[in-house]
């Protein structure tokens, strides 16, 4: 496969898991908290400033971001690990990378009081690993794994 469409493919997984994202993070308590905390960290705004359409929008860039990032992985590793090991390992590593950089840097300077930060970073787990399943899944399936 073309290194154009493996990042395609890649990007198009990575949208699907951040669309995916979105039916957890609907029908848990902070709902699109952990999305409103990282749109109003790229806006230098406090969490309660943020638009809607802003949240929206960096949570699904964001989202087409990994899956390029997880497409540049491929690409350098497919030709020595195969297709699976070089998607299921980097977007194991993403996955982990972003719910730890999320819950230890970027939510603790939020503002949210103790108990809203904790049951947001404890949503952000679940909604992250959502995330990285149908990355994994979407990418393997795309790339013909």
């Amino acid at each position: 496969m073309s290194t154009v469409t493996t990042l395609a493919v890649c990007a198009a997984a990575g949208l699907a898991g951040a669309l995916v994202m979105d039916v957890p993070m609907a029908l848990m308590p902070e709902g699109f908290t952990p999305a409103a905390v990282a749109a109003s960290k790229l806006q230098r705004r406090p969490v309660g400033a943020v638009s809607s359409l802003a949240t929206q929008v960096v949570h699904h860039g964001t989202g087409v971001v990994g899956g390029l990032g997880l497409g540049v992985a491929v690409v350098a590793l497919e030709p020595r690990l195969g297709t699976w090991a070089a998607v299921v390992l980097p977007a194991t590593l993403f996955t982990v990378f972003i719910m730890n950089f999320f819950g230890f840097v970027v939510l603790p300077t939020a503002g949210l009081d103790d108990d809203r930060r904790e049951a947001t970073f404890l949503q952000w787990l679940f909604s992250a690993v959502v995330y990285g399943v149908v990355l994994t899944a979407v990418a393997l399936f795309g790339l013909g794994a």
